[in-house]
């Protein structure tokens, strides 16, 4: 059986990590397979690389039935599997479609992050989510990565509830699982991490101004922002996020940066709390990374959060940084509760989050999608 991957969407964030590990996970199995990837993308033989990622919805579905539809034919694909929220219409061969984009379905952040970006945007995310729509109503079986994903999508797309999924992601836990984690505020000062890319739902703001809460309260606190300034700076709606982040690191509260994927476990083993205040998820990777990691976790409470991160976490509401600085004093506090919380966090993250337990489901699906027809 051979699989066409269509990774279109892999140039920043949880995506690009996402097909790189899948890529290495399916080499080492031995599975005959093709991805398209952009034209940024490691060179690697089993890759295609395309431009069609930077094409517009419309005309990035118009690539997908023209150049995608002659491509399957050329690699004489058995499968497809579109992890870029687009499928083909009318396939030829059977077809597994990814869903991992949330916010356009998620009512908190069409109800605060979306009315920040606009009249352009708020068309743009109407055109792209009835694209997606029609390509899910396309597929033979449809995958989100979480049950509060798949219940958001349901919930503007009920007729898809027979034929969508649960297929969680998972992380590499042994890259993660260093062994060793600096003393609790080793210097004095409570060192926070939050790792992702900036898009206006990641909501730093909050980790800015609990550390500003924090300092102000005898307790020493910064964080580190594994996001670049000059990206933020260009980003529609990111005015408020801007605005603190500037402040804070004119007050030598926050660092920014992006940081190779290779030099993540380091980094998390050099800070005392991982922060993930983003109200707007499909699944999280860093998350997942972080109880791995061994580091005590606060996270705002959202659906997606609390499925992923279970009891292994403290958490505050959404824009409310004030009970951010309060949960991190907490932690502060009791060293029992810290141990706890990365000890639940490591076991939940192998019983639940192993990235070959992610593959070897996704390769079940593909035998079954296959067998459909």
């Amino acid at each position: 059986m051979r699989i066409l991957i269509n990774a279109i969407s892999a140039k920043t964030g949880g995506i690009v990590a996402y097909t790189s590990n899948l890529i290495d996970a399916l080499q080492k199995r031995g599975i005959d397979f093709r991805v398209a990837v952009p034209d940024t993308f490691p060179d690697n033989p089993n890759v295609i690389k395309v431009a069609a990622n930077n094409y517009s919805p419309l005309r990035q579905l118009m690539w997908e039935q023209t150049i995608w539809r002659a491509l399957i034919y050329k690699y004489r694909a058995d499968v497809l599997f579109s992890s870029a929220n687009f499928g083909l219409l009318n396939s030829p061969v059977p077809q597994l479609l990814l869903m991992h984009e949330g916010g356009l379905f998620d009512s908190l952040y069409l109800s605060t992050v979306a009315p920040e970006q606009g009249l352009n945007a708020a068309i743009q995310r109407h055109l792209r989510r009835r694209l997606m729509l029609i390509s899910a109503r396309h597929n033979d079986h449809v995958i989100t990565p979480t049950e509060a994903m798949r219940s958001m999508l349901l919930n503007w797309a009920p007729d898809l509830e027979n034929h969508c999924s649960v297929n969680s992601y998972g992380t590499l836990l042994d890259t993660f699982n260093v062994g060793k984690q600096r003393p609790w505020r080793q210097d004095g000062t409570l060192k926070l991490l939050y790792v992702s890319t900036y898009y206006p739902h990641k909501n730093p703001s909050d980790g800015v101004l609990a550390c500003e809460i924090l300092s102000q309260q005898g307790l020493p606190a910064t964080l580190r922002l594994t996001m670049e300034m000059d990206h933020i700076r260009k980003v529609r709606g990111s005015a408020r996020d801007l605005f603190h982040l500037e402040r804070g690191i004119s007050e030598n509260l926050v660092e920014t940066g992006s940081v190779p994927y290779a030099k993540l476990p380091d980094i998390h083993a050099n800070h005392d709390v991982f922060i993930f205040p983003s109200i707007s998820e499909t699944f999280g990777h860093p998350m997942t990374e972080a109880m791995a990691s061994g580091i005590p976790i606060v996270a705002v409470d959202v659906a997606v959060n609390r499925e992923i991160l279970g009891d292994a976490a403290l958490y505050y509401s959404p824009f409310r940084p004030q009970e951010l600085a309060q949960r991190l004093r907490q932690l502060d506090e009791s060293p029992d509760l810290r141990a706890e919380l990365t000890a639940q966090g490591r076991r939940r993250v192998v019983s639940q989050f192993d990235w070959n337990d992610h593959v070897s489901r996704l390769i079940e699906l593909f035998d079954q999608v296959a067998r459909q027809r």
